[in-house]
């Protein structure tokens, strides 16, 4: 007869305790539960991670442990493969307006010159890299965080440093959730009173035809001439051209909400199952955070700087304002410094300019991605 008795001394030998790193590991997550459900902080994202996040670095057995990972090991592939950033990218391509950055190319100028505080902090950071044994890869994956896109950081990550993915991806959604409070300070660092009240002059409309045509030219350079960063440009073009072409308005727009809704979470979730303490807690990821940060604020600053000087070569007609949006987090750094224009001047509507300029942001940083990854 078989005995089912209960042996509590095996039973007692099967629990185990946190080492010190994942006590660490289950704060941080306990934190980021409190920012998404209590201050509703991007919860789509941050909260699907910190559960992860604290599962992985329970003291779990071996069988249990198996199961975790298998659960989240196919929503992980998705994102270690570059295929999530793509789908976000097209569902951002299906939102932008093109016509708002070829009304005015000078938005453009603006937009890109973001892009000089990125690779400004990629050679500042490749020399403390040198200093410290570290790798070249990690200064680029640091420095695209100052285009405060995610999803951007995510594909460069995933691709030339997936060890730092959670590390890259972790910081670039902090900071770009901080948007709303360090834009403002930039900005009105770098601007007088006088010039944060500048008006801008409405922009000229621009036909369909020439929206689509252009998204077309935008592919095929980017297909001839910097192939790297074709997936990126090429989906974010092939979502503005069903958007152009009323092929997307055949999908309702609550899927399409409930579209990027699934796949954020999907992002959430691989970005937590990859957060381990023993690969998180490392002086890669505080230098990932310090040259993030870094390249975050210059970049932003680039951008207000170069809006002033193209206020002045225009004679007055460029609030700088504007500038503080050609980072890439759509629709977050446009809205921001379009609120933020209201609060100076009641009558300031800068939202369209300042999306012409985040565009050109998002652009400018998809080549600039391609550019890193040309490197290795």
């Amino acid at each position: 007869m078989t005995d089912f008795s209960l042996d509590f001394n095996y039973l007692i030998s099967e629990l185990s305790f946190p080492t010190f790193g994942n006590v660490v590991m289950i704060i941080i997550s306990g934190i980021l539960m409190y920012q998404s459900v209590y201050h509703k902080q991007k919860p789509l994202l941050l909260l699907p991670m910190s559960v992860v996040m604290l599962a992985v670095n329970l003291p779990l057995p071996n069988i249990t442990a198996r199961v975790i990972n298998e659960m989240t090991s196919f929503l992980f592939e998705g994102a270690i493969s570059g295929v999530y950033p793509l789908l976000i990218f097209f569902a951002v391509g299906t939102m932008i307006d093109l016509g708002l950055l070829l009304a005015s190319p000078k938005n453009f100028f603006i937009g890109a010159s973001t892009q000089l505080g990125v690779f400004l902090v990629f050679f500042i950071a490749g020399y403390f890299a040198d200093i410290f044994g570290l790798s070249l890869e990690l200064s680029s994956v640091a420095a695209i965080i100052g285009s405060a896109d995610g999803a951007m950081a995510m594909y460069l990550s995933a691709l030339i440093s997936p060890k730092n993915f959670a590390a890259v991806s972790i910081s670039a959604y902090s900071f770009t959730a901080l948007l709303p409070v360090i834009q403002p300070k930039i900005t009105t660092m770098l601007t007088t009173e006088s010039e944060r009240k500048i008006s801008m002059d409405y922009l000229k409309h621009v036909s369909r035809g020439e929206k689509i045509i252009f998204a077309i030219i935008s592919m095929t350079l980017s297909g001839l001439f910097l192939p790297n960063s074709f997936p990126l440009i090429g989906a974010l073009m092939f979502g503005n051209i069903l958007r152009e072409a009323s092929i997307i308005d055949s999908f309702s727009s609550n899927f399409q909400k409930a579209f990027t809704n699934i796949v954020t979470m999907a992002i959430g979730i691989a970005i937590g199952s990859s957060a381990y303490a023993s690969s998180f807690l490392t002086i890669e990821t505080l230098f990932i955070f310090i040259f993030g940060l870094i390249s975050f604020i210059l970049s932003t600053g680039i951008g207000v700087i170069t809006a002033k000087i193209m206020n002045i070569i225009t004679g007055g007609r460029v609030n700088p304002i504007i500038g503080s949006a050609g980072i890439s987090a759509f629709p977050v750094p446009s809205w921001s410094a379009h609120l933020f224009a209201q609060e100076v001047k009641s009558s300031n509507c800068l939202l369209l300019h300042a999306m012409a300029v985040n565009t050109a942001g998002i652009i400018s940083g998809a080549i600039g991605v391609g550019i890193f990854m040309t490197f290795f």
